[in-house]
């Protein structure tokens, strides 16, 4: 049992059930002005109740001395609100809400105000994935890669107590599941040897884009985008003819290559939808 004062209040906490019944029934049959729910009640000063208030303290009392080798000063405390709580050994005090969504080959967890001890507990279930923390954001990016991490995410999910905290992971089942087949497909036989095939036939439009056969769309793009920036006839128009006709061969070379290589990603995201 633990006891804390302050100018306006004493409290009293305990893990056990059978004293917080005992001690809750002493105060509904006593005190009059009283708020109360399943695991906490609270009673004010009533000037007619002080008999029943320094009877209650004195039994306070005797039971915190008999555990304590301190003794309870309970001075004043029949004149201030008195608040009795019952909290099990175990419980899980901090609540976390954790928003969760997936993209492509990630699962990215919204952290809000999650402190790093429940950080470093979702990265010891991932330990041999690849992960980014962005500060920023403040989101956790974590990337798959194996259907066995699909488990672990499950069963993250399907719990709600981790650690010291009580966790509701919020995320949309169906786009889970979509998830989860994508990623399935995508690592299929009959996906890589198909696409493994075409990326070959397109190694040069990866080259000019300097990029690997293995990137995504949204990194083609993003390259693709900063060498527009780079080569684009409009940026060189003070420079020598010779060297405008280099950047714009180059720049026309870098256009090529994008388109072409948009019908590609756009098979593989049909394959995906169909099979």
């Amino acid at each position: 049992m633990n006891i804390t004062h302050t100018l306006e209040s004493l409290s009293i906490q305990t893990d056990d059930d059978s004293l917080f019944c005992e001690l809750r029934n002493l105060i509904d049959k006593n005190f009059s002005k009283t708020l109360s729910n399943k695991d906490k009640i609270i009673f004010f000063y009533e000037e007619s109740e002080m008999p029943q208030r320094r009877c209650f303290l004195k039994f306070i009392k005797k039971l915190y001395d008999k555990q304590n080798s301190e003794e309870l000063d309970i001075k004043f405390a029949e004149y201030k609100t008195i608040k009795l709580g019952y909290a099990p050994k175990n419980a899980v005090t901090n609540l976390l809400n954790i928003g969760v969504s997936f993209i492509k080959d990630e699962v990215i967890f919204s952290l809000n105000n999650a402190p790093k001890l429940f950080v470093s507990y979702i990265l010891q279930s991932f330990k041999e994935n690849d992960f980014n923390l962005d500060q920023k954001t403040n989101t956790l990016h974590i990337k798959i890669k194996k259907e066995a991490d699909f488990d672990v995410i499950w069963t993250l999910f399907s719990k709600r107590e981790h650690l010291k905290f009580i966790v509701d992971f919020d995320f949309e089942e169906a786009k889970f599941e979509s998830f989860k087949r994508n990623f399935k497909v995508q690592n299929s036989s009959k996906f890589i040897n198909r696409f493994s095939g075409l990326a070959a036939l397109l190694e040069e439009n990866f080259e000019i884009l300097g990029c690997e056969k293995t990137y995504n769309f949204e990194q083609i793009r993003e390259s693709y985008l900063a060498l527009v920036k780079i080569y684009h006839p409009d940026r060189h128009s003070n420079k020598p003819q010779n060297i405008k006709d280099e950047y714009r061969k180059k720049f026309e070379k870098i256009q090529v290559a994008y388109e072409n290589l948009k019908p590609f990603f756009k098979t593989q995201d049909s394959f995906i939808k169909v099979g």
